[in-house]
């Protein structure tokens, strides 16, 4: 976990200051480099290689790097690297690549694994090359307009070094309020872009024109068909993950996990076997899964660290707190249990294991049993009457994906639904098959929200996330099995429960209740009903929304359209100018 800032053409002058909303990202050193028209920062997490020789940003003869993930195999390159030149011996893995890059080029990129995003400048081409790990596991944003250029690791950074003022994206806006994630490189900001994953954007110093190409994209099958997940690629996948679990937990200092008492985080726990593992609950039954944490650690040598979830607040003030760092909207009131429970790991670790991308990459959402006409939860019958009447898995899966009343928004445009059905359509012209295009489209877009608030959320409490399921080895052997078989006998994550036999309890890995990592947004909505309201109704962007359709109550313990509400115009009244009108 890092923070990079670029700039380029600006008439804010190059300053430690600029730094400031990275500083949590990178609390352990900051860097500077210029050439006088270009500027390049770096506020350092140091995990690997903890002495101030690897500080950044690096420069060798031709290239300076500012870099922000772990290469989990950086030994094995270094090795090869060593044996053609001379590396400095306490080289870690930002060295790696730096020196990878000079030797290799962007071919290094193919033998990497791990998470990254970095900012390259070519000193004899007079070139910025901005680059994205596969996944989308950290991010990067990039502006420019005309000979002006701010790149960072947030879009606070860059608002704040623009002096904000930067126009709206409707339609990305318009997603979210839909969806809670964008589609494509968008953000809330029309000149702001994102470097998509598996990505290279290359922005050329002496014309201002950009380049962008993909390096690999990683979702995507291959093979023709596929393998069938038969006995043998259980056996397979089941080492391949055990590998990627360990090589997770590279770290010159020491790791934890999450254990949720879902199957993804508890697998992971299983795995890494860490000292402490973390998990969080609420008093409300429907969100404790504290029973079944405890029982996967229980024959370990592993402690469970319980958090008790902070339940008496007030929700207005907690999350202008949190839009501070968590500066781009996506999916869900997580933030709130995630900030509690992060607030507590790093007191003791920098670096935490996740689960995230189980249910992605092995079909655990009750929507991919929805769009497919059935349903076995009760919690879910009355989205399964709506959804039934629909035609076709892909107006089915559409439904499910909706997250918010688009009625609430004055802007909201009706392009949005268009940009999720041209993604689905894209995606099933290559896998042919339905279930293979829901899985896809999920990693393809909404592991992307879930991988936000993992760096957001971590970059707050100057903590790495890391998700072993989204190694690059085992993405790229799922990639050659028949997606299409993942769903057998219709049974949700059969495959990685079965993965998980022998791991953790059956009790676990069998249970029905999958809750997630679940929280009772609306009765915290309901708390503080009369303060959002005042919020609402005050805010200088009350036009932007139709008050008259607008409740401040939620219907449920369960219901999210008053927080997606709350949160968008949080994020305005910090990021946004009030003179704006709303678009349609």
């Amino acid at each position: 976990m890092c923070g990079l800032i670029a700039t380029a053409g600006l008439d804010t002058p190059f300053a430690h200051r600029l730094l400031a909303s990275l500083r949590s990202r990178g609390p352990d050193a900051m860097g500077f480099w210029s050439n006088g028209r270009l500027n390049l920062g770096h506020t350092r997490l140091a995990i690997l290689g903890l002495g101030h020789d690897n500080d950044e940003p690096l420069e060798n003869d031709r290239y300076v790097l500012a870099y922000n993930g772990e290469i989990y195999n950086f030994m094995k390159i270094k090795a090869r690297l060593e044996s053609n030149a001379k590396l400095p011996p306490h080289a870690n893995d930002a060295v790696v690549l730096l020196e990878g890059w000079r030797a290799y080029g962007e071919k290094i990129l193919d033998d990497m694994t791990g998470f990254w995003a970095f900012m390259l400048f070519d000193k004899l081409e007079n070139k910025l090359i901005l680059g994205r790990d596969q996944i989308g596991i950290k991010p990067l944003y990039y502006y420019k307009s005309g000979d002006r250029i701010c790149v960072s690791s947030m879009l606070r950074t860059i608002s704040d070094t623009l002096g904000g003022g930067l126009e709206l994206d409707y339609l990305a806006m318009s997603e979210y309020v839909r969806y809670q994630y964008t589609f494509g490189d968008k953000t809330f900001f029309k000149d702001v872009k994102k470097v998509l994953p598996g990505h290279l954007v290359e922005i050329s110093l002496d014309t201002m024109e950009i380049q962008t190409r993909c390096y690999e994209n990683i979702f995507t099958s291959v093979n023709g068909a596929g393998a069938r997940p038969d006995a043998a690629w259980l056996k397979e996948t089941r080492e391949i993950m055990a590998d990627c679990v360990v090589d997770a937990t590279i770290s010159d200092t020491s790791f934890t996990t999450f254990c949720s008492g879902g199957i993804d985080s508890s697998l992971i726990t299983s795995i890494a076997k860490p000292e402490i593992a973390y998990h969080c609950n609420f008093s409300d039954p429907d969100c404790n899964e504290t029973f079944y944490a405890q029982q996967v650690v229980r024959d370990m040598d592993t402690r469970l660290f319980t958090v008790n979830a902070e339940e008496d607040f007030e929700l207005v003030p907690k999350l202008e707190a949190l839009i501070e760092d968590f500066d781009e909207l996506t999916i869900g009131s997580v933030i709130l249990p995630l900030e509690d429970l992060l607030a507590q790991v790093k007191r003791r670790y920098k670096v935490i294991l996740t689960g995230t991308g189980g249910d992605e990459l092995f079909a655990g959402y009750v929507r991919f049993m929805l769009a497919r006409g059935e349903c076995r939860q009760d919690s879910y019958r009355a989205l399964f009457e709506r959804v039934i009447k629909l035609e076709g898995a892909a107006k089915r899966f559409e439904l499910c994906h909706q997250k918010g009343d688009m009625g609430l928004y004055r802007f909201y445009d009706n392009r949005a639904q268009r940009s999720f059905e041209e993604e689905f359509e894209g995606i099933l012209e290559t896998e042919k098959n339905e279930l293979a295009t829901m899985l896809r489209f999920d990693q393809r877009n909404f592991l992307r929200g879930l991988l936000n608030i993992d760096d957001k959320m971590g970059g707050r409490h100057s903590l790495e996330s890391r998700p072993p399921f989204l190694h690059q080895r085992l993405l790229r052997h799922l990639q050659e099995a028949d997606l299409g078989e993942f769903l057998p006998d219709g049974e949700l994550k059969m495959l990685l429960r079965k993965m998980a036999q022998g791991y953790i309890p059956d009790s676990v890995i069998f249970r029905k209740d999958k809750m997630g990592f679940t929280t009772p947004i609306g009765t915290f909505v309901n708390k503080s009903a009369d303060r959002i309201r005042e919020k609402i109704m005050d805010s200088p962007f009350r036009d932007h929304y139709d008050l008259k359709k607008a409740r401040f109550t939620a219907e449920s313990k369960f219901s999210r359209e008053v927080f997606g509400l709350l949160m968008l115009d949080i994020w305005l009244n910090r990021y946004a100018s009030p003179s704006v009108t709303p678009a349609g």
